[in-house]
């Protein structure tokens, strides 16, 4: 049972501004395709290897707005990940809903409704993360629970001072097994700056697990671009009632060496007051073939569950691949 009615707003949102003048644009149609191949493996006790080409958040999508009588339009995006890689025959895993929102946008901001990032998910990435998708994906470390895109989801953005601030709300399912209302309701407000070089991330997330169980993040994020090199630091604490609190530490250094090559370098540790804390090093080399179309070489090690919750490779995990990113 959903707390509010999304397809009650939805038609709110539209009967708002719908009028016999009302223009459509074109909608944009566009996505990403990203593969790679190469070599992973795992050591759990029992040391795995394999040769994988793997699908990396490959999708599609269509988005665009109306205009209306008035200043206000309405926006709308929709979007699947499409799994290259999958046996479509026999499995259900081939598309993935993402982000599919229907809104209004005018100077006091913008308002959006139905599946959604939240605020803390997106705020600081641009600072820190060059290497998304990947198996070295920062949500190995940078707590990829928190890292959420929410159904039933109403979110708020606008542009004050030098900043974008975003502020959301996802209603969450009653859960009568767990004898709970609004499991999974989340809260999330972040204030993201860019001024010149610099770059400032700041964000908080709950997350209700049941009624007895939340989940907070708070993150901080700095980005500074010095000539040809880009620095990132990303510090992060979860505190959770019924798990392990983390405190998760990610930088990450890009050096452009030409026009289209660069280096990236990055480093994280999750911090569980254990006697091994995840760690992972990556190392990779990207090559532009267009503004488009990229193509990379990667590395990348985890230790202790350092490429677990993205790559899912447990124990000391590792791989070293080749990957190619086009997008329309």
């Amino acid at each position: 049972m959903k707390t509010f009615s999304q397809k009650a707003i939805l038609v709110a949102l539209f009967s708002a501004v719908a009028t016999p003048a009302m223009s459509t644009d074109m909608p944009t149609l566009f996505g990403q395709a990203h593969i790679s191949f190469g070599s992973v493996s795992e050591d759990t006790g029992t040391r795995y290897s394999a040769n994988s080409v793997a699908s990396h958040a490959s999708r599609i999508g269509i988005k665009g707005s109306i205009d209306t009588e008035s200043d206000t339009k309405v926006i709308y995006s929709f979007v699947w990940e499409v799994d290259m890689t999958d046996n479509a025959k026999s499995s259900a895993d081939n598309l993935k809903s993402r982000d599919q929102y229907v809104g209004l946008k005018n100077s006091w901001g913008e308002l959006r409704v139905g599946r959604d990032d939240s605020p803390y998910k997106l705020a600081g990435k641009k600072n820190v993360e060059h290497l998304s998708d990947t198996w070295a994906d920062f949500n190995n470390i940078i707590d990829k629970g928190q890292d959420t895109r929410n159904d039933d989801s109403i979110a708020y953005w606008n542009k004050i001072g030098p900043g974008k601030l975003g502020i959301a709300y996802a209603a969450g399912n009653d859960d009568p097994s767990l004898g709970a209302l609004n499991v999974g309701q989340n809260s999330s407000i972040a204030y993201d700056i860019k001024i010149d070089n610099f770059g400032f991330a700041i964000a908080t997330q709950t997350i209700k697990h049941s009624s007895t169980n939340d989940e907070t993040g708070v993150k901080l994020s700095v980005g500074y671009k010095l000539g040809n090199t880009q620095l990132g630091l990303m510090y992060e604490t979860v505190k959770d009632d019924l798990v392990l609190d983390n405190k998760n530490t990610y930088v990450s250094i890009k050096q452009k060496l030409s026009d289209a090559n660069s280096l990236v370098v990055a480093y994280g540790i999750k911090d569980q007051g254990l006697a091994n804390d995840a760690t992972m090093t990556a190392l990779s080399f990207q090559h532009a073939l267009d503004k488009k179309v990229s193509v990379y070489a990667l590395w990348a090690d985890g230790a202790d569950g350092g490429l677990n919750d993205a790559s899912k490779l447990a124990g000391d995990g590792s791989a070293m691949v080749a990957g190619i990113i086009a997008k329309f």
